[in-house]
C-alpha cells in the first residue's frame, strides 16, 4: 500500500546578532560524584527535604565567554546566561529541575544548576531562566572570563540507584 499525504511544517527560528561565543569545562562534560541513595535521605532531612532552590554544595563548572558579537559597536550593559534542557521536558512535580534522560537510570533524580554568583536555581519556578551579569563598566579583558556555576543532584520523589544525565543547552547574549 503507498500512502501519499501532503503536511505542513511549521518553523520558528530567532535570529539575532548579539550573542556571545561560550565554552565550557571539559567540552561540556560535567562529571558528578557517585553517590548512595543515603545521600537525598541525608540532605535536607524530612519533613524538610531539600528543594529545588535551596543553594547546598554541588560540583562546580566554568562557563567561559570567548567573545561577543559586535560588542565594540554597541557596548553591552548586561550578559544573559540562560539554559533549557535539550529534550524541553522538567519533571511534574517541578520546572527547577532538569530531568534524568537515561531510560535505565535513577528514577525520580535530576540535577539543578546554580549561578554560583548569586547561589540561586537558573531556572525560575516556571522553568524558564535569565542569569544575569552587569557588565557596563567592565573592560573586554574583564567580560571575557570565567563565570562559576555549580550543578547538584536533586530528588522530586523516592529516588532509586542508577546513572543520572541531563542535556542541557546554554546560550549566552548581551543587551
Amino acid at each position: 500500500m503507498i500512502c501519499n499525504a501532503d503536511m505542513d511544517v511549521n518553523i520558528t527560528a530567532n535570529i539575532i546578532n548579539n550573542t556571545c561565543y561560550i565554552s565550557i569545562d571539559n567540552n561540556g562534560n560535567i562529571h558528578m560524584p557517585i553517590v548512595s541513595l543515603s545521600y537525598f535521605n541525608d540532605r535536607g532531612k524530612p519533613p524538610s527535604p531539600l528543594l529545588p532552590t535551596d543553594a547546598a554544595s554541588g560540583t562546580p563548572f566554568n562557563i567561559r565567554v570567548e567573545d561577543c558579537e559586535d560588542w565594540s559597536s554597541s557596548p553591552a550593559n548586561r550578559l544573559h546566561f540562560t539554559f533549557q534542557p535539550r529534550t524541553g521536558a522538567f519533571p511534574a512535580s517541578s520546572r527547577q529541575i532538569f530531568i534524568n534522560e537515561s531510560s535505565n537510570g535513577a528514577k525520580n533524580v535530576g540535577v539543578v544548576i546554580f549561578s554560583a554568583a548569586t547561589n540561586t536555581n537558573v531556572l525560575s519556578s516556571d522553568g524558564m531562566s535569565d542569569v544575569i551579569y552587569d557588565v557596563e563598566e567592565k573592560t573586554r579583558s574583564q567580560y571575557l572570563t570565567n563565570y562559576q556555576f555549580y550543578v547538584r543532584y536533586q530528588n522530586y520523589g523516592p529516588a532509586s540507584a542508577g546513572t543520572v544525565t541531563s542535556s542541557v543547552l546554554v546560550s549566552v547574549v548581551y543587551d
